[in-house]
């Protein structure tokens, strides 16, 4: 049913009443003054629907699915007492107790309250199936059971009126309440399993309230014609209503800006050598043992060192990282692991891509590479060196700092979730290295030229904006983010972007440009279109053929629009172009995103990763003196 923030009011009215022809012909009779006949109606209060249905967990990925679950949201101006209001199944009818709901909140309500903690990793508002837990309130009534393949969820008022409705999948289409097709669960490819997805409605990204209704599934996030706020997913355990709401910061202090393989090992090896008290570290991976060493010695001395690493990495676990995590894990550290294969759980993300350092609660560093010696090479510069290329940024600035430190403590809560493993010696997968294993220390090399032989050092103020999945990386360009950083550029700016990869279109394998296209390289060419000058520069190691097709299809379009955009491939600094950044100069103004973000839909949508925007002049130039000599070296021109 349709929904009303504020309820309809029938105001003071006045009912004039005239006197016309009887039957028969019968002379009219002359009309008496108006104001005899005018009868003055109280004021009454429509009784609207103020709560909605805002999300449904019916395909739980938990055995016997007893932490099934719905949503309530209060989208009234008033606290609502819930009791007496009932949903249902179409066969099963729960019915609440007491319970007050306070405006502009929801609330969950789930089968199993204890299993649903497990699953979500924070208890519930109330329960129906059982009174698993005393200390949550429980619904009357017979147990819900959502169909895994269909049905729908009712919401009834104290009248036993209908006030809400959601249809999903198989379910009856023309049931009352609804209009048009069933949501479905968004699944473009594999890594979007339908299966323990939550179906969750739109909201507005500034005030985190729910978009008006319509009864029609284009409510609903995974709208699939909605390019920016559909077509998405929520998973058990993600903190998406707590980092959700984009804030642009107000910064101060210096900002460091580190290029790799130049400075930036010796930009992450100072940052960690000043910890006194504590290291939280995020990572996809770490195999660098002179960094490991460092950490462990701070261990040892009674820092505070928490690892955070992906517990299956593209390739597997390294036995180059098993030492590393044996070594730290020794002497005092500790190493964990985002694992779907011990404790009975799915891990949150796809993937713990992520790549970040918070030393002491003071310093923050947001890189796009993994701790490892080919993107961070210890070896003598004098004469070169050999690595990837890529970006780091460090910003003292307390409110950059405690966000990060907000997203890894959340992240890295091994109390409220199970997908958390720590290192074990014997551990077959994550434990330690076979006997005997010597670790390569090598690293670096020679025939890459250094563009900066030392990082730049920018005081502030500078505005700044983190971006993270899979939370704030699409946000829509009118309310920030990386496509409302692009969005900027316009005639006679420039839009840099060097990147491990951009697919040229999202969704499964027979998707195209047309039929999904990448929201990215739609930014990129939007930018072009307005007369901004496009620079794209993709990776030539790692994935050649799926680049070189973006690449392709860029150059053909520009070609055709006369646009001044061109994409060229390439290897800058020896062994791959593992670079996420993206520079705008606009109005004569620099911005610089850097972080972890690739371009694909699994990166913005269900991974976790974490990149900062800011707004520097000197930053921006000093990035993007290395972009143009690294475009010249691909065989571009300027």
């Amino acid at each position: 049913m349709r929904l009303r923030n504020l309820p309809v009011l029938a105001v003071l009215a006045g009912l004039a009443v005239g006197m016309t022809a009887g039957s028969g012909g019968a002379t009219p009779l002359a009309s008496p003054p108006a104001h005899q006949f005018i009868v003055y109606l109280p004021l009454v209060t429509m009784q609207q629907p103020r709560i909605r249905l805002a999300a449904l967990y019916y395909d739980s990925e938990t055995s016997g699915e007893t932490d099934e679950a719905f949503r309530l949201w209060n989208v009234g101006d008033a606290a609502l007492d819930l009791a007496g209001y009932r949903v249902g199944d179409g066969q099963r009818v729960v019915t609440f107790p007491p319970l007050t709901l306070a405006p502009g909140t929801g609330l969950w309500c789930t089968g199993d309250a204890m299993v649903f903690a497990r699953s979500f990793g924070f208890s519930p508002d109330c329960e129906y199936g059982v009174d698993s837990d005393p200390e949550v309130p429980n619904l009357s009534g017979q147990a819900l059971r959502f169909g895994n393949s269909g049905g729908q969820a009712l919401l009834f008022n104290r009248a036993g009126q209908l006030a809400d409705a959601v249809v999903y999948e198989s379910g009856d289409a023309g049931q009352p309440g609804w209009q048009g097709p069933a949501v479905e669960p968004y699944t473009p490819s594999n890594t979007f399993p339908a299966e323990g997805q939550i179906l969750y409605r739109k909201f507005d990204w500034r005030t985190g309230q729910l978009w008006p209704d319509s009864d029609r599934r284009a409510d609903w996030a995974q709208d699939p014609a909605d390019l920016y706020n559909g077509q998405r997913v929520q998973y058990p355990g993600w903190d998406l209503e707590r980092f959700v709401r984009p804030a642009s910061i107000a910064a101060s202090g210096v900002l460091t800006a580190a290029l790799g393989p130049d400075n930036l090992y010796a930009v992450v090896s100072q940052t960690m050598a000043g910890a006194q008290q504590s290291i939280r570290l995020a990572s996809f991976t770490f195999e660098h043992v002179a960094l490991a060493e460092l950490l462990a010695a701070k261990a040892s001395n009674g820092v505070a060192v928490s690892i955070l690493l992906e517990g299956a990495p593209a390739g597997g676990i390294s036995d180059q990282q098993r030492y590393v995590t044996q070594l730290i894990e020794a002497a005092g550290g500790q190493v964990w692991f985002m694992v779907n294969d011990r404790n009975d759980a799915k891990d949150r993300y796809s993937n713990q891509h992520a790549k970040y350092v918070v030393i002491d609660e003071r310093l923050l560093l947001v890189s796009s590479e993994n701790f490892n010696p080919d993107s961070m090479p210890d070896d003598d510069k004098s004469d070169g060196t050999l690595g990837r290329r890529g970006t780091a940024l460090v910003s003292d600035d307390p409110a950059l700092v405690s966000h990060a430190c907000a997203v890894f403590d959340a992240d890295l809560d091994p109390l409220h979730h199970a997908d958390l493993f720590r290192w074990r010696a014997e551990d077959p997968r994550y434990g330690a290295p076979p006997a005997g294993f010597i670790p390569s220390t090598a690293s670096g090399g020679s025939g890459y030229q250094l563009i900066h032989a030392q990082p730049l050092r920018a005081a502030g103020p500078f505005t700044a904006e983190f971006v993270q999945s899979p939370e704030t990386s699409l946000l829509p360009a009118a309310e920030g983010g990386l496509l409302g950083m692009v969005a900027r550029a316009g005639p006679g700016d420039t839009v840099l972007v060097q990147q491990l990869y951009e697919r040229v279109s999202w969704g499964g394998a027979a998707a195209t440009p047309e039929s999904a296209p990448n929201p990215r390289l739609l930014a990129y060419i939007a930018a072009a279109r307005r007369g901004a000058t496009v620079r794209i520069m993709l990776d030539s190691f790692f994935d050649p053929s799926a680049n070189a097709q973006t690449a392709a299809w860029l150059n053909l379009l520009a070609q055709a629009e006369q646009l001044d955009l061109a994409a060229r491939l390439a290897n800058p600094a020896g062994r791959g172009l593992h670079n996420k950044m993206v520079l705008v100069q606009a109005g004569g103004t620099g911005w610089v995103h850097v972080g972890s973000l690739n371009g694909s839909e699994a990166s913005a949508k269900i991974n976790r990763e974490l990149a900062v925007q800011v707004q520097s002049n000197a930053v921006r130039d000093y990035l993007a003196t290395a972009f143009w000599q690294d475009w010249l070296l691909a065989g571009g021109s300027r």
